[in-house]
């Protein structure tokens, strides 16, 4: 009966709250065919637009969150019945967990292992792990174990959830980028095609098409990625408070039950301890000599190594110090060169700096000499050059006067222009055409001495004088 309550404990997967993948594509396509057969009667509105005519994107972002929903409501459901296990009395009070070896007890496990109930089921195991080793630290050890591996389950079962939550808002993105790069290609093709308004039309038609696809794909995507997570959020919370509740159920109703062990009387076992090294150790007096005669050549044999290493070392030492003699005699020798070296240079720098310093006095004669004449050629130069600009000045000035007669003419021919438009204007309403061609020919007349002043050959330059006094 052990063995099978370990084969039983063993061959259980623990999988009682997974979904099979399978089940959620075929659920996942189901939704999505159901929800765009309801929008086909309403196809026209803006709801039926949405889901018909903006790309594959929003078929997938539709059927990801079917496949979310899916998950949500299956795992409810599990949820919900595994809720209603604690109900029952799994545990009746007639049976006593005294003896782990006896019938009733495992009749107990047996029946516990074929409910349907998660709560049956790890009542089940622990139990079985309590018949097989007799002991309620084992079991204890096992329920904690136990507890572990449905936490980590639990936490893998939502990972299809997780990335299928994750990956709507991309569809989004991804509807967002093809909507706008047709928008962005409609608009180059508008540029050039820019001539025709029909032709302008169809533009900016297709711009706009490209951007409501940009825009309706990302708004379906994270409306659906909201829509699905949090009634997912709940049910994983209500999914790790079940797992809580069966941990607390097992903890306070059935290991409280399991026998623990009888402990050894602690004399007992120090007498076996005793016992057992007087019979099988030897005395004290046989182990103490063989390690004193151990002890005894231990200490010749490093007296004998430490005699050797200090000859070695008075040997090293004695180089060392040799070497160090010479060194030193080898560094008075070169300090008495460096010396020698040193007076010999000191004399030949300060004879090169003398005559340096000579050269240095005939330089400076000959550059004060320079400077003079330098400046002195500069000074007529500038005399030159400020008499060659007020010349320059002043033929300008006589310049800019004729640029300015210029101006004044030019506005009166703008003036006599105006008069002559607001003569044409006249002549539209009142349909006077004598006055209006007299006053034409006045002003043609006033306008004829202007033309001929400003037909006249103009020429204005500018001289720089570069004559010397």
């Amino acid at each position: 009966m052990t063995a099978k309550s370990l084969n039983f404990a063993h061959k259980s997967d623990r999988q009682e709250l997974d979904i099979q993948i399978w089940f959620i594509l075929i659920l996942g396509l189901i939704v999505t065919f159901g929800i765009y057969a309801a929008v086909l009667p309403i196809k026209s509105t803006f709801l039926g637009t949405l889901l018909y005519e903006r790309g594959f994107t929003q078929i997938l972002a539709i059927f990801f969150g079917g496949m979310v929903i899916t998950i949500t409501v299956l795992k409810y459901g599990k949820i919900q019945s595994e809720s209603r296990a604690f109900r029952k009395d799994l545990l009746p009070e007639n049976i006593t967990f005294d003896n782990p070896t006896s019938i009733q007890l495992e009749k107990l496990q047996q029946m516990l292992s074929q409910e349907k109930s998660l709560l049956a089921r790890r009542c089940s195991r622990v139990i079985a792990a309590y018949i097989a080793s007799g002991n309620k630290q084992s079991a204890t050890e096992f329920a904690m174990e136990d507890s572990a591996f449905y936490s980590s389950t639990t936490e893998t079962s939502y990972s299809v959830a997780r990335i299928l939550v994750w990956a709507i808002p991309l569809l989004g993105f991804i509807g967002t980028v093809v909507g706008i790069s047709g928008a962005v290609n409609g608009f180059s093709g508008f540029l050039q095609q820019s001539s025709d308004i029909e032709q302008i039309k169809q533009g900016i038609g297709t711009v706009t098409s490209g951007l409501a696809v940009a825009f309706d794909t990302t708004l379906l995507a994270l409306f659906v990625s909201v829509l699905v997570m949090i009634p997912l959020v709940l049910v994983e919370r209500q999914e790790s408070r079940l797992l809580l509740a069966i941990d607390i159920y097992i903890n306070d109703r059935l290991l409280p039950r399991l026998k623990a062990a009888e402990s050894l009387d602690r004399t007992i076992v120090d007498n076996a301890i005793s016992q057992a090294f007087q019979k099988h150790l030897p005395s004290p007096e046989v182990l103490i000599k063989p390690a004193q005669e151990y002890a005894q050549q231990a200490a010749d044999a490093l007296a004998q190594g430490f005699l050797s290493e200090v000859g070695k070392i008075q040997e090293a030492t004695n180089k060392l110090i040799q070497k160090m003699n010479y060194i030193n005699q080898m560094a008075v020798k070169d300090r008495e060169n460096f010396i020698t070296t040193l007076t010999q240079q000191q004399q030949s720098s300060q004879e090169s700096s003398q005559e340096i310093v000579e050269e240095m006095k005939q330089i400076n004669t000959t550059i004060q000499e320079n400077y003079q004449n330098i400046n002195h050629d500069f000074n007529i130069h500038t005399e030159q050059i400020s008499e060659g600009l007020q010349k320059a000045a002043t033929s300008l000035d006589s310049r800019i006067a004729a640029l300015e007669n210029c101006a004044a003419q030019i506005t009166k021919i703008v003036e006599l222009q105006r008069s002559l438009e607001q003569s044409f204007q006249t002549l539209e309403k009142t349909a006077q055409l004598e006055q209006v061609l007299g006053e034409v020919r006045i002003n043609l007349a006033l306008l004829k001495p202007v033309l001929e002043n400003l037909n006249k050959p103009r020429r204005i330059t500018l001289v720089e004088s570069d004559e010397k006094r």
